[in-house]
């Protein structure tokens, strides 16, 4: 690592909470903004364990009804929030931030929750809590904001309204930095903090999320099986049929490999009794990956030459579009050494037609196929899957012909949505914002003078940018979900190792690592399940206590008199 992965975590405030807890209120209501259920309920439940002194009433805004039944969170409010939230990831240029404010104005005056909220506890959107803390300061509220983010900084933000935004979280940034803070900020993996930082020269501590509102505590009784995580890829349709054909040409080996559906949930006190746990990961940071270790459940990953080829395929981390990498105006970004270095694997401008037809004639067999299974199913219910799927591709190949007949200055859609034209220009480095307050450019310029302090702009920073494992967006389009990965090229691999290593499935201690499918047949035999328990319940002991001095310490510093 270029830079020391321990100058990314929290470090404690010269002050002790123990001091201030005295000062705390007996009760505390909180309104949890978060379209993530685990990610949002991480913060609430480490508060409840490590300051049990406040009563701390949560409400949670933006989850779907079902997170009631499968994690017991429901103390919810409004669905308003999580319907305008879907809206808008929907088809966003047709939510302005002025708009989105508008709603919320609405919403906020219809829930007494939210009115009453003595604290804002926020992971996902950024920029929702953002209009709902405008909001509320337009009633006299000036609602502390704690803050807990796993995904693009940018997620869900108003295409054209990218300034607003920075306008607003430089605001919320700047009173961070104050002696007594009003909004507390941090990330729970390392390449979003890296990520940040280069975006705006503010960089947002680490702290690692442990997941123990599962209750979970690793206890063996099924030990010749073992659990294989379901994942979103391609890659997990396909190592099962490999298992399978596997495990056909050995009958009597004594493992069976147990792999989740599509609509499956297994409860967590059923998750602990299987020998280990199989995961896929598809994103850089998964809450699963945190409850399963904090749970000691031994684990096996794919080793780094598979993971760092599908790890950044579809997560929130290594998005290509242009406004999800914005650089906030005003503010110059570190030096990276190969930044450009590949640019000539990729052109400019739209896609190239060739790939949009292939990629239709690909959609058309699948689609033909899905089709053909569907006519053949067993019963309505697998009909309707395989149908579903279909018309998903058909929808996608509309996209696919756009691009084949280089219509990219038109709008169009996918299975996942609206597919709009980017009018965003990217931001020049160090170039003043227009119409950026006066508060916000003064926090700008201090975040600028004090990396000047910490050091030469133009010393080498790291060698590749913390968006370089994506491919920028080459037809400046939204994101096309379910589409746009059928036009991903120019793969960075060179960028993909050098960033795997801040992962936390690289570093964590105590995982195992498998480089193909028969060593992972044979190490689901061989595994000493308790030596790996035993590592992972060491750095569960010594993380825990950075993490609850944090999370001690947030909350005095936001809410104690």
């Amino acid at each position: 690592p270029a830079v020391p992965l321990q100058s990314l975590h929290w470090h404690p405030p010269q002050w002790t909470a123990e001091a201030y807890k005295g000062q705390m209120p007996t009760t505390l209501h909180a309104a949890v903004i978060g379209t993530h259920a685990t990610l949002s309920l991480e913060p609430v439940d480490m508060l409840r364990r490590f300051v049990p002194e406040v009563n701390l009433r949560a409400t949670f805004f933006g989850l779907e009804p079902r997170w009631c039944q499968i994690l017991g969170m429901c103390d919810q409010g409004t669905t308003a929030l999580s319907r305008l939230f879907k809206d808008a990831e929907k088809d966003p240029y047709k939510f302005s931030w002025r708009a989105m404010v508008n709603t919320i104005e609405e919403i906020y005056a219809a829930d007494e929750h939210l009115r009453h909220a003595e604290l804002m506890v926020c992971t996902e959107p950024l920029a929702g809590c953002l209009m709902l803390r405008q909001v509320a300061a337009g009633h006299g509220r000036a609602l502390p904001l704690l803050g807990y983010f796993g995904v693009a900084l940018l997620n869900s933000c108003p295409p054209e309204d990218i300034d607003i935004f920075w306008d607003s979280f430089s605001q919320v940034w700047q009173m961070s930095g104050e002696e007594k803070p009003t909004a507390v900020l941090a990330v729970n993996n390392l390449i979003l903090s890296e990520q940040i930082y280069y975006q705006s020269g503010y960089r947002m501590p680490y702290i690692r999320a442990h997941g123990l509102y599962t209750g979970m505590s690793y206890a063996p009784t099924r030990l010749n099986e073992v659990l294989v995580w379901r994942a979103p890829l391609f890659m997990y349709s396909t190592t099962r049929c490999a298992m399978d054909r596997f495990m056909q040409g050995m009958p009597d080996f004594p493992m069976f490999f147990k792999f989740m559906e599509e609509d499956e949930s297994i409860a967590y006190e059923d998750v602990a009794k299987y020998k280990a746990a199989v995961l896929i990961p598809w994103d850089h940071a998964l809450m699963t990956f945190y409850e399963l270790y904090s749970a000691r459940v031994p684990l096996l990953l794919p080793a780094a030459e598979w993971m760092y080829r599908f790890l950044y395929q579809r997560g929130q981390l290594s998005v290509g579009e242009r406004m999800y990498q914005a650089i906030m105006p005003g503010h110059t970004p570190p030096h990276v050494e190969f930044a450009d270095a590949e640019e000539y694997k990729e052109k400019s401008g739209p896609p190239d037609p060739k790939t949009g037809m292939a990629s239709a004639k690909t959609a058309r067999g699948v689609a033909e196929d899905m089709l053909t299974r569907g006519l053949a199913a067993p019963d309505v219910e697998t009909a309707k899957q395989y149908l579903k799927a279909a018309l998903e591709l058909v929808q996608d190949m509309r996209y696919f012909l756009t691009v084949a007949e280089n219509k990219t200055h038109e709008d169009s859609y996918s299975s996942m949505g609206v597919v709009r034209r980017s009018a965003i220009a990217a931001a020049t480095p160090g170039a003043p914002a227009p119409g950026l307050s006066a508060a916000a450019a003064s926090a700008a310029e201090r975040a600028q003078r004090m990396a000047a302090a910490a050091g030469d702009r133009t010393a080498p920073w790291h060698p590749y940018t913390p968006f370089q494992m994506s491919p920028r967006d080459s037809n400046d389009w939204t994101r096309m979900r379910k589409g746009g990965w059928w036009l991903r090229r120019g793969v960075r691999f060179d960028a993909m190792r050098y960033w795997y290593q801040y992962s936390d499935f690289a570093r964590f201690p105590g995982l195992r690592y498998f480089s193909n499918l028969p060593e992972l047949i044979c190490m689901a035999q061989s595994l000493d399940v308790h030596a790996a328990a035993a590592e992972m319940r060491r750095y569960n002991e010594e993380s825990l206590i950075h993490s609850a001095a944090f999370w001690t310490s947030s909350l005095v510093g936001l809410v104690a008199k």
